[in-house]
């Protein structure tokens, strides 16, 4: 298995994907958002749920380079888990200070779905 090849397409990969998404969101804000009152038309709706679907899988991507890269030169100092926090806390952060209202309710946590789907096969795992 040619490893190499396989890093340098993964690499590549991940550039692509995060400058899609980088371009994706400054090409989106030159759109008017919805108000706060109005309900955004259907066509708005799929292009915000799909910018945020970009970035969560941009973020799930980032963490499995930054996981396989960790393993791969055996950095001990740094945990991957560590890593993919501060990912997070970046993209959040330019969530907050760049885009509308619209996709930060959709990108928010959501406790029940935390509660009643991710908690318990995490619990049940562990019993």
């Amino acid at each position: 298995m040619d490893t190499p090849g396989i890093t340098a397409l993964l690499s590549t990969t991940a550039t692509a994907l995060l400058s899609t998404t980088a371009t994706t969101l400054l090409s989106s804000s030159t759109a008017l958002p919805p108000s706060e009152g109005e309900e955004p038309t259907p066509e708005d709706e799929e292009r915000v749920s799909s910018q945020a679907l970009l970035i969560l899988v941009s973020l799930l991507i980032a963490a499995l380079l930054t996981s396989y890269y960790l393993q791969r030169w055996r950095i001990r100092t740094v945990h991957e888990t560590v890593l993919s926090i501060f990912a997070g806390m970046a993209v959040g952060l330019v969530l907050r200070f760049s885009t509308g209202s619209y996709i930060k309710r959709i990108v928010t946590f959501d406790h029940t779905v935390f509660f009643n789907m991710l908690l318990p096969p995490i619990i049940l795992n562990c019993g």
